[in-house]
């Protein structure tokens, strides 16, 4: 397989980094700005909303992202894959935001030859679509490395070689 892969697209969280991120409270600021009770899906929240209340979320999103920056720690198995394929393109998906994205590369010393957020799409195959379109490569040249089932269906979807990293 490493011999036909073109481009490398990693997912961030869970894979390169964790980054320890309230979620119980972006679900309770979420419930109050959408005025609705309970919230099982983040993402399946914000797909069908407006702008006005995305842009308030997903500034929410962002200032716990930042509260939870001096918590994040590398995931040495992912960081060992990034370094392993240097030869080809590493683009990065991820749903964190695109400011909080800047700092986690900046400290990490990472470095993306494309980089697609949440603000750019909030599904993961659009997010690997988007890449795939913009190097031009056939999907069956694209390894995918993630952490969560997810993001091997949205692989798949797309027709994508795809890499689990083990979790320690």
């Amino acid at each position: 397989m490493a011999e036909n892969i073109k481009l490398i697209i990693f997912d961030l969280d869970g894979t390169l980094i964790r980054l320890p991120v309230d979620y119980g409270r972006l679900r309770s600021e979420i419930s109050k700005i959408l005025k609705i009770k309970n919230i099982n899906s983040i993402l399946k929240s914000l797909l069908n909303i407006d702008e006005e209340s995305r842009a308030r979320i997903f500034d929410m999103w962002s200032k716990l992202e930042f509260e939870a920056l001096p918590n994040m720690v590398e995931i040495s198995e992912g960081i060992k894959l990034y370094k392993s394929f240097q030869h080809v393109p590493r683009c990065l998906v991820t749903l964190q935001g695109k400011h909080v994205v800047m700092k986690i590369l900046e400290r990490t010393n990472l470095h993306f030859n494309h980089i697609v957020t949440r603000e750019d799409s909030l599904v993961r195959s659009e997010q690997i679509k988007f890449i795939i379109k913009r190097f031009k490569v056939k999907p069956s040249e694209v390894l995918v490395i993630g952490d969560r089932e997810s993001d091997k269906e949205a692989a798949e979807e797309n027709g994508c070689n795809f890499m689990f990293v083990r979790k320690r």
